[in-house]
């Protein structure tokens, strides 16, 4: 997920609707985790589970690379080489990831509730450094947790920022897109034929996509052409990222899911999510909804809010249950998500500031002593 240039809610140089989406996005990551995710441990169990704004709230992740495909692709015209661009990503990503993740492991004991259950410190190592857990246990040869499973899609951004970043800076934006593409069809063709040619190396074929994040390429390229349409206005550009944009969301219906078996329902949601970006960066009245005083807001504290939410949040609903068992279910949410915005939006804007004004200040002095 992106969460380019986190400054104040009003400041000229975003894009406000970008934010809008943002704040859309994250909405549906907290509903899926709120009511479908963890039904298993919360008060009103499946009541509300499958719900299709909250069972397939998880497309909120995918709404994200979009959004990160357009805004990236923006910040690597301003990037003078990759080097230059990774730094910016560190520094934007960085100084969040470690506030958050002080938070949440100083508050464990707290939150005992957690789904993930009491980490190991260890498991501070995969969210500081961006690396999968499964990278760490090799390295240091015992199992290594992780402190939130949302984590999972920074994973993703990082790598989804390698790959544009180094075909970016070696054969230029245009040709960047079209790998990213072509990584995202062979990832679908492996995902729908695999099953078909088990015996021919495909299950390996998966897992090296997988770890070049070929699926979510084709979210990120599809706001990547959308990022370019908005700049240059030509009509081939439109159409290619709706045939992108589309042909992932169809792709959705079969990741993750049985031998042959091919799901429309999750397809059909995850266009819904890319119709909402497509609408939004094309009409001008939709941007005006999106602009409203509270979604710029969660969008400006969409990055913290996403990785404090998930343990925190279900924790505050299961001792809600305790304390108010009285309480709506479509209501007991309400407060655990007020107290988790809240904290977000203290980090976003009283604790993040300064850090990142520091590695932005050290980085300034390194490159002009010519070590960055």
């Amino acid at each position: 997920m992106t969460f380019e240039n986190i400054t104040q809610p009003n400041s000229p140089s975003r894009i406000q609707y970008l934010d809008g989406l943002r704040g859309v996005a994250i909405f549906l990551v907290i509903f899926y985790h709120a009511f479908s995710r963890w039904h298993s441990i919360v008060p009103y169990g499946d009541e509300l589970r499958y719900f299709p704004l909250f069972h397939y709230g998880r497309f909120g992740v995918q709404l994200f690379f979009m959004i990160s495909g357009f805004v990236i692709f923006m910040s690597l015209e301003r990037s003078k080489n990759f080097p230059e661009f990774m730094i910016r990503r560190w520094i934007r990503l960085f100084p969040a990831m470690l506030i958050c993740s002080l938070i949440i492991y100083s508050t464990t004991s707290f939150f005992y509730e957690r789904p993930a259950g009491i980490p190991e410190i260890s498991a501070l190592l995969p969210g500081l450094t961006f690396i999968e857990p499964y990278w760490w246990q090799l390295i240091l040869g015992s199992p290594v947790g992780e402190l939130e499973g949302a984590f999972w899609s920074l994973y993703v951004e990082i790598k989804l920022y390698l790959v544009a970043g180094i075909f970016y800076f070696l054969i230029g934006g245009q040709r960047m897109i079209w790998v990213m593409i072509g990584l995202f069809l062979v990832a679908a063709i492996v995902l729908f034929l695999g099953p078909v040619f088990q015996e021919h190396g495909w299950h390996q074929a998966k897992q090296l996509l997988n770890a070049f994040s070929g699926r979510p390429c084709g979210w990120f390229a599809a706001g990547a052409l959308f990022y370019r349409h908005f700049n240059e206005k030509k009509q081939w550009l439109l159409v290619a990222a709706i045939i992108t944009a589309v042909a992932a969301a169809l792709v959705e219906g079969k990741a993750g899911r049985g031998e042959m078996l091919y799901e429309w329902r999750p397809a059909l949601a995850a266009t819904v999510v890319a119709l909402i970006f497509m609408v939004a960066a094309l009409n001008q009245k939709v941007q005006k909804v999106l602009a409203n005083k509270l979604l710029l807001t969660i969008g400006f504290i969409s990055y913290p809010l996403y990785l404090l939410h998930e343990n925190m949040m279900v924790s505050l609903i299961i001792k809600s249950g305790h304390l108010l068992p009285w309480v709506p279910p479509i209501l007991m949410p309400v407060i655990p998500i007020t107290i988790v915005i809240g904290i977000a939006y203290l980090v976003a804007r009283y604790f993040e500031p300064p850090i990142r004004s520091f590695l932005k200040a050290l980085h300034l002095k390194l490159q002009a002593r010519g070590w960055g």
